[in-house]
C-alpha cells in the first residue's frame, strides 16, 4: 500500500486551510458590501461626501464595532497559520490594514457607508486573531513546515483577486438595466 510522505499530508493540510482562507475572503467582501465598477454610474453621484467618516469612533452603536471586530478576527488567526512569514503581529495587523482599506474604498461607489472606525476595528480583529493564533502555536507547539513549500505572493493575490474580481465581475446591475431597457 502506497504510504504518505509528511510533506504530502501537510501539503493536503495546507490545502484545506487555504480553502477556508478564500472562503472567508468571499464571505468578508460580501458581508462587507463592497461596490462594482457597475455601480459607478447607477447612483446621482460617484462618491457621496456625506456618507464618508473620518472621524475616528463616531459612529453609532457598539454592535457595529464588534462585528468589525468578528469579521477580521479570522483573518489574523489565518495569516500566521497559512504563511510563515505572517507569523510576525506588524506583518499581519498591515496586511489585515490593506485590506480594510480595500473594503472601505470600494463601498465608495454604493450605497455604504465608508467608515474610518471600521477600518480600525478590522484592525483590531486581525490582532485579536493573530493572538488567538499565537496562544494555540504555543499551547500546542504547532509547527508546519509546509508553510515555507508556497509562494510568499500567494496571499497577496488572492486578496487583490478577491477584491479586483467583485468590484469588476461580481456586480452585473449595468447589464440587467440594460436587458430590461431593451425587452420594455
Amino acid at each position: 500500500m502506497y504510504k504518505m510522505h509528511r510533506w504530502e499530508k501537510s501539503g493536503k493540510v495546507h490545502l484545506i486551510w487555504l480553502y477556508i482562507y478564500i472562503l472567508y475572503l468571499s464571505m468578508a467582501l460580501d458581508v462587507a458590501g463592497i461596490g462594482g465598477l457597475w455601480d459607478i454610474g447607477y447612483y446621482d453621484s460617484v462618491i457621496r461626501v456625506d456618507e464618508v467618516n473620518l472621524i475616528p469612533f463616531w459612529s453609532e452603536g457598539i454592535l457595529t464595532y464588534v462585528l468589525n471586530i468578528i469579521m477580521f478576527m479570522p483573518l489574523g488567526f489565518l495569516l500566521p497559520l497559512l504563511w510563515k512569514q505572517y507569523e510576525k503581529i506588524g506583518r499581519v495587523i498591515t496586511v489585515g490594514a490593506v485590506f480594510s482599506l480595500c473594503i472601505e474604498m470600494g463601498q465608495l461607489f454604493n450605497r455604504r457607508k465608508t467608515d474610518i472606525d471600521d477600518v480600525i476595528m478590522n484592525v483590531i480583529g486581525t490582532a485579536l486573531g493573530f493572538g488567538v493564533w499565537f496562544v494555540f502555536y504555543k499551547a500546542f507547539h504547532l509547527k508546519q513546515k509546509a508553510k515555507d513549500n508556497f509562494s510568499r505572493v500567494e496571499l497577496i493575490a488572492y486578496i487583490c483577486l478577491a477584491v479586483l474580481g467583485v468590484f469588476f465581475l461580481y456586480h452585473w446591475r449595468f447589464f440587467v438595466r440594460i436587458r430590461m431597457n431593451y425587452f420594455m
